[in-house]
């Protein structure tokens, strides 16, 4: 037999006879070339399949060697009319070391420095324009105490801050809590007689009749005539007690201007290390000035949420707890050495809870601070309160602003402490020569609820209605000359913001002991 090796062999010009030669030596010796004419007879796709099959064992070994676990995942995707096809996808497992490494890509901090631009306000009214007190946000939070450790979680607040003054809300409560179309109305006579009595500069003054060039009399007395900030806060009060705000209502001009004007007015400086806005006044007994004009600012930025109130807003509650007496109250000069009295704190302690409703902060060992000066003040247990330390006397103003500060600070409406000082207010009741107590003993009572609130509210809604002035320049004001302190110091002006927020007293704030509270407790 020929070779196979043997070139003439292999390209005899017979085809059959090389194809004879081929079979003849298929089980000779293997030859490389031999192999290869072997392919190039079989037909394509036998080669192909040939080859795909020894590529999947490969594989398989593989697999075999460094198994690799698989999840199947199932997903649907509709076809025609026989429902649902199922698609087999595989999922292999992820390495620890690929896992490792992802954890560590998702670490990365992202540069928050550049600051984010808002878009501009589009309400009728421009926002507070902050020329005058330029005070860098950012270094005042970072001279403060987190806000995570000065307030309790604001989870819990179920409502916008003072959500109570919408127009739907205050509609509910009016109706629950005893106010009428008649109270409703005199409220609103009032507005439009602040302002007719507002002066060019945006500010209010207790010298009220030279706004009206003397349209209508009873100014305050002459010692208070440079109390303005006083005089301005308790203009702005009834304003945004009715849920009118600088950016919306009616009377939102006369807003705008009042709050320019109380923060151009006031001294910017550092206590502390923190920025600070000074609002006291001599003239006006020095921190009664300034807790009544951070109420006013801290109620308008917690209604807005304007960020250019919320730099002037907090500096004032700094100014605040710069303030704060050793014994926990305040008076009329910061941190006058002779402790506080219960009359100038009612007013900074309303002054934090709007603060805290608009989400400023408020340390906790402030709040702590005014707790202890009602416990130095307190008698019967904390039933009634003294003016600087405990009376032996029952004394209507302090007992009421007392019992309203601990509300506030946290005592619930079963302990036994606040129902008897609920006791104490509904004993005294509505008096027509103290408005200033009326003032706080409304609050109390109303929070409180009940009978005695009924009867209370019956007599004071009724008798302000009545006694409101309907006539000339006065229209729409009150004037108590024998009220107390505050309208007789303040004349026409206080005594005309004092009865128009009782007037307001349904829906200044939302109830305390209610179930739905938009108002969480102070941070203790």
């Amino acid at each position: 037999m020929a070779s196979v090796t043997d070139p003439d062999q292999l390209h005899h010009p017979d085809p059959l006879v090389a194809n004879a030669m081929v079979e003849d030596d298929t089980y000779d010796e293997p030859n490389p070339r031999r192999r290869f004419l072997i392919f190039s007879a079989m037909p394509a796709w036998a080669v192909s399949t040939f080859v795909h099959v020894i590529i999947l064992l490969v594989l398989g070994l593989v697999s075999i060697g460094d198994p690799v676990k698989v999840v199947n995942v199932l997903s649907a995707s509709a076809t025609a009319e026989d429902g649902p096809e199922m698609e087999e996808f595989a999922i292999e497992q992820l390495d620890p070391g690929e896992v490792a490494e992802m954890e560590e890509i998702t670490e990365t901090t992202v540069d928050t420095s550049e600051q984010i631009e808002m878009p501009e306000p589009t309400t009728a009214v421009e926002s507070i324009e902050l020329a005058e007190v330029a005070i860098d946000m950012g270094e005042m939070v970072s001279d403060m105490a987190p806000a995570a450790t000065s307030l309790q979680t604001l989870s819990s607040v179920s409502g916008a801050p003072l959500s109570s003054r919408s127009a739907d809300m205050k509609k509910k409560l009016l109706r629950d809590y005893g106010g009428s179309a008649s109270s409703e109305a005199a409220v609103t006579e009032a507005l439009k007689w602040f302002s007719r009595h507002q002066f060019p500069n945006g500010g209010w003054s207790f010298q009220h009749n030279v706004a009206c060039n003397n349209r209508c009399g009873d100014p305050g007395e002459a010692k208070r005539a440079g109390a303005v900030n006083a005089a301005t806060a308790m203009a702005l009060l009834p304003f945004m007690g009715a849920g009118q705000t600088h950016k919306s209502g009616e009377f939102r001009e006369n807003v705008y201007r009042g709050l320019k004007f109380l923060i151009s007015n006031g001294k910017l400086g550092k206590k502390n290390g923190m920025p600070v806005l000074d609002l006291t006044e001599s003239s006006g007994n020095g921190m009664y000035s300034h807790g009544l004009a951070a109420i006013a600012l801290c109620e308008a930025y917690a209604m807005t949420g304007d960020p250019e109130l919320a730099v002037p807003a907090q500096a004032a509650v700094n100014f605040i707890v710069y303030a704060q007496c050793r014994d926990g109250g305040w008076r009329y000069r910061p941190q006058q050495p002779d402790g506080g009295d219960t009359s100038v704190v009612g007013w900074q302690v309303m002054a934090l809870k709007s603060a805290h409703m608009g989400h400023l902060i408020v340390p906790q060992t402030t709040v702590q601070g005014s707790v202890l000066f009602l416990d130095k003040v307190q008698s019967n247990n904390g039933a009634t309160y003294g003016y600087a330390s405990p009376s032996a006397k029952i004394r209507p103003a302090c007992t009421a602003v007392g019992i309203l500060c601990r509300m506030y600070t946290g005592w619930a409406k079963t302990d036994p402490r606040i129902v008897e000082g609920v006791k104490q207010v509904a004993k005294i009741g509505f008096r027509k020569d103290q408005i200033y107590y009326d003032y706080y003993a409304a609050q109390v009572l109303r929070q409180f609820g009940g009978a005695d609130w009924d009867k209370f509210n019956n007599e004071m809604r009724d008798w302000l209605v009545e006694t409101q002035a309907q006539d000339g320049g006065a229209k729409g004001s009150w004037h108590f000359p024998k009220g107390g302190h505050g309208p007789k110091d303040g004349g026409r002006l206080a005594s005309t913001s004092f009865a128009t927020m009782m007037l307001e007293v349904y829906y200044r704030h939302m109830p305390l002991y209610a179930d739905s509270a938009a108002e969480d407790d102070f941070p203790l």
